[in-house]
């Protein structure tokens, strides 16, 4: 199988918002964009613990990449007529969940490399030590939940971050 060639990020519409105000109102942007957009029912939460330090550049641009490609499927794809939206920031991690109630699809469907950018997906996610997990069936949805560990984004953010030492693995999804 070829490896996907990785997005850039830079070229999505959410980068204005994301160089001048910062990953977190990058990614309500996003959410609100979307609502109005996709003319779905949208259910909602932002649940962003106020102590944790946004990821920032290249962690910053490829979460905002993967979550605008998450929600892109769904209004491609999926024919839902609801999607739940959840974004939360913890200490040490970031988890965006779009679930749908679409015509949802076979598991290996998203194993193939042209599957939707669903390899590229990954492989940005995987590159920044986060991880994409998918689960659907057909008839039944599709749900998708990508984990970005904000530990990360810091030790990338820090230019003396101790040299040599091992960064946080992603999770195979």
């Amino acid at each position: 199988m070829p490896s996907p060639t990785l997005p850039t990020p830079s070229a999505a519409p959410h980068v204005p918002v994301l160089v001048q105000q910062g990953v977190w109102a990058a990614l309500a942007w996003q959410v609100q964009d979307f609502t109005e957009r996709s003319g779905l029912r949208c259910v909602v939460s932002i649940d962003i613990d106020p102590d944790v330090p946004a990821p920032q550049g290249a962690h910053a641009a490829a979460t905002c990449w993967i979550f605008q490609e998450m929600l892109t499927n769904v209004a491609r794809h999926a024919q839902a007529t609801e999607v739940l939206i959840r974004v939360c920031a913890k200490p040490g991690d970031l988890t965006l969940l779009v679930k749908d109630n679409g015509r949802g699809a076979p598991p290996s469907a998203f194993e193939r490399f042209d599957a939707h950018g669903v390899p590229g997906m990954r492989a940005c996610a995987g590159q920044h030590g986060g991880w994409l997990q998918i689960r659907s069936e057909p008839g039944q949805g599709t749900q998708l939940i990508l984990s970005m560990p904000l530990a990360h984004a810091v030790l990338n953010a820090m230019p003396s971050a101790m040299p040599g030492a091992a960064l946080p693995q992603g999770k195979a999804a």
